[in-house]
C-alpha cells in the first residue's frame, strides 16, 4: 500500500492550456495507426535478420544489432501505448494486441508494465513514485548531471553488456502483477519457446541469441537508458529529486526536440515530447508532436516548457 496521505496530486491542468473538445480532439484513439507502425517495426526487424543472413559479414551483424535494438525500443514505445489504453477502446483487446506484437517479444506483459508506470504518472517525483528505484539502487548511474567521462563511459557499457544484473534487478519493475505473475510468465515463456523452437528447426538459432536477445540488452537498453534520462533526469537538483510533495509535471519534466534520424533511433514516435504526454497521456503519442506545436500557441505554457531543442544540448543538460 502506497503511503500518499501528505502529497498532493496535480490539480486537474484540462482547463489550463486545452479546452475539453480540442482534448477529445487529441485523445482519438487509432489502432490502425497503431498496427501500420508495429507493423513497420517488425518489417525492419525482419528485413534486417535476412540481410544479415544473406550478408554474413560481421559488420553486417553489428550493424544488424544495432538496428534491431532501436526497433526493440520503439516496440517498447508500442507497448507503452497499450500500457495507457490508447490501441483500443475495449482493455481486452487493447491488452491482447499490446502483449502480442510488442511487449511479450521483449519477455514482459503490458499489464505488468502498466501497474508501476501509472503509478509514476499520478505521483511524479514524489517519493512514493516508482522510478526513484533507479537511483535508490544505482545512483552512479542515474543521478544527473555528472561528469562526460563518466555518462559515455556508461553509455559503452552498455553498448558491450557490462553489468547486467544492475538491468535485472530493475526489470522486476515492469513484472509488477497484483492479479499474481504465474499465467503471464508461462505466457511469455511460451511466445519465446515458439520462437526458439522455430529458428532451431530452420538452423537459425544464432539468428536468435544474436539479432534479438543480444541487441535486447544491448543497444535497446542504451536507448532506453537516454530516453529515460531526457525525460526527467537533470532538470533540478539532484539531492531534491523525490522529495517533492505536490506533484508538479513542468517543473519536473522536459520535452527533447532533435533532428529525424535522432528521433528516429533514440526517441521513435514523438515520445521525447514528454511534457505533453505526462500533461495528456489519454492522447496517443502519434499526435504528441502536434499536441505541442498546438500548446506552445500558449503564452502561460511557452513560459513553463522545459524545451531542448537537440540531442547535443540534451547532453549539455545531463552532464559537466
Amino acid at each position: 500500500m502506497l503511503d500518499s496521505a501528505d502529497l498532493v496530486e496535480e490539480r486537474s491542468i484540462e482547463g489550463r492550456y486545452l479546452d475539453a473538445e480540442t482534448l477529445r480532439r487529441f485523445s482519438q484513439p487509432n489502432p490502425w495507426r497503431w498496427l501500420a507502425a508495429v507493423t513497420g517495426e517488425w518489417v525492419i526487424i525482419g528485413t534486417t535478420m535476412w540481410a544479415c543472413n544473406r550478408w554474413t559479414y560481421w559488420w553486417v551483424w553489428a550493424v544488424g544489432i544495432v538496428v534491431i535494438g532501436t526497433r526493440q525500443h520503439a516496440m517498447g514505445i508500442m507497448a507503452h501505448e497499450g500500457v495507457h489504453y490508447l490501441i483500443a477502446r475495449k482493455k481486452f483487446w487493447n491488452d491482447l494486441l499490446a502483449n502480442l506484437l510488442s511487449s511479450y517479444a521483449l519477455t514482459y506483459p503490458v499489464e505488468g508494465y502498466r501497474t508501476n508506470h501509472l503509478i509514476h504518472h499520478r505521483w511524479l517525483d514524489t517519493r512514493i513514485d516508482p522510478e526513484r528505484a533507479s537511483i535508490d539502487n544505482y545512483p552512479a548511474d542515474w543521478i544527473y548531471p555528472m561528469p562526460k567521462r563518466q555518462f559515455f563511459r556508461m553509455l559503452l557499457r552498455d553498448v558491450v553488456g557490462i553489468y547486467q544484473l544492475q538491468t535485472a534487478k530493475l526489470y522486476k519493475y515492469v513484472w509488477v502483477l497484483p492479479d499474481g505473475m504465474v499465467p503471464h510468465i508461462i505466457r511469455v515463456g511460451l511466445f519465446h519457446c515458439i520462437f526458439i523452437i522455430l529458428a532451431i528447426m530452420t538452423g537459425h538459432l544464432w539468428t536468435y541469441l544474436l539479432l534479438w536477445i543480444t541487441p535486447m540488452f544491448t543497444i535497446a537498453l542504451l536507448c532506453f537508458r537516454l530516453r529515460t534520462a531526457a525525460e526527467h533526469s537533470g532538470i533540478r537538483r539532484s539531492e531534491k529529486r523525490y522529495t517533492r510533495q505536490a506533484v508538479d509535471t513542468m517543473a519536473t519534466t522536459r520535452t527533447v526536440m532533435g533532428c529525424p534520424i535522432a528521433q528516429f533511433l533514440l526517441a521513435p514516435y514523438n515520445m521525447s515530447y514528454h511534457i505533453e504526454h505526462h500533461l495528456y497521456p489519454s492522447v496517443p503519442v502519434f499526435r504528441l508532436r502536434a499536441l505541442h506545436r498546438h500548446l506552445m500557441k500558449n503564452p502561460v505554457y511557452a513560459a513553463r516548457a522545459r524545451v531542448t531543442r537537440s540531442y547535443r544540448g540534451l547532453v549539455g543538460e545531463l552532464t559537466f
